[in-house]
């Protein structure tokens, strides 16, 4: 019986396997390349969406806002002193605001107005806790740390009666309508998450942040007062000036005309968690170099992002 001769691969066939590994490792070069290009335009996907989510969060609070003037007659104020003692002395702007909205309000009660158990405090609102303290109501710091609004007393005289504390509050009776379930009372107008309340300042009063993942600046809402002008002392601790229709190269504050002349601002950092300073911005043109952050602030005068 004949043995056959053992096979011996010829010299092609050697460079052929050899072919095929170096075939191997430019598919894998390949589709290295073609991730570096889907990732980013997944995440460009992705950031448009979260952009989208919070420019019709901005539609909503904007709705809020129109409900809220319906009941009251005016926009919510970006800035007001709030005092919770009936003995204290009002400032004559906050005391001439509370009178706009509430008529018959009672200035001689004592009120618990931050769920807090006393009725010694005197609180500031800055810009982004007025759109929480006017949408959302009194509020209180629960035992688990989180913040939570009931709207407001249909009481005209008291409408600051916070139902986290009602027992304790001097003059309260089972007709001011006060309950944890908001039976009974006015708002809230807007439908916060609470989980994105903050306190950034710590000074018990809560903000809002927009649903950006790992968001840490809060909404920042700026009232023109029907018109009669911004207030530079709202906005000068947050931003440099309102946004105006102007070039964008002049350094703010600038006496350009604001957008939203005769209603508000409302302006969200967007992903970077940066507001910058605000100022003169006209659509198409670029930010300055010392203003890029502001490039993705979203806002309720342009759909997206400014640029």
């Amino acid at each position: 019986m004949k043995r056959r001769p053992p096979i011996t691969l010829s010299a092609s066939k050697y460079s052929r396997r050899a072919f095929t590994l170096i075939e191997l490792m430019i598919v894998i070069v390949i589709i290295l390349i073609l991730l570096g290009l889907i990732i980013p335009a997944i995440g460009s996907v992705r950031l448009r969406a979260q952009q989208a989510q919070v420019r019709a969060e901005i539609g909503n609070l904007e709705a809020s806002i129109t409900a809220f003037k319906a009941d009251f007659g005016m926009d919510p104020p970006s800035g007001i002193i709030l005092y919770e003692s009936g003995s204290a002395s009002w400032d004559q702007r906050s005391k001439g605001l509370i009178r706009q909205l509430w008529p018959q309000y009672n200035f001689s009660l004592s009120c618990d107005i931050n769920g807090d158990g006393d009725t010694s405090d005197t609180i500031l609102l800055n810009a982004g806790e007025c759109l929480v303290f006017f949408l959302g109501g009194v509020y209180e710091k629960t035992s688990d740390g989180k913040f939570r609004v009931y709207g407001f007393s249909k009481n005209p005289a008291r409408p600051f009666l916070n139902p986290g504390h009602a027992l304790g509050d001097p003059g309260y009776s089972a007709g001011d309508g006060l309950s944890a379930t908001n039976s009974g009372r006015q708002g809230p107008f807007f439908e916060f998450d609470i989980s994105r309340f903050v306190d950034t300042d710590g000074d018990n009063a809560p903000e809002y942040l927009d649903s950006f993942p790992s968001q840490q600046v809060p909404y920042v809402y700026l009232s023109s007062y029907g018109g009669r002008g911004y207030r530079s002392g709202e906005y000068n601790t947050i931003l440099t000036d309102i946004y105006r229709l102007g070039d964008p190269a002049t350094t703010p504050p600038t006496s350009d005309p604001p957008y939203k002349p005769k209603s508000f601002q409302i302006i969200s950092p967007g992903a970077d968690y940066q507001l910058g300073t605000g100022g003169n911005y006209t659509p198409g043109k670029n930010l300055p170099g010392n203003r890029s952050v502001e490039a993705d602030n979203i806002t309720n005068f342009v759909s997206g992002s400014l640029q």
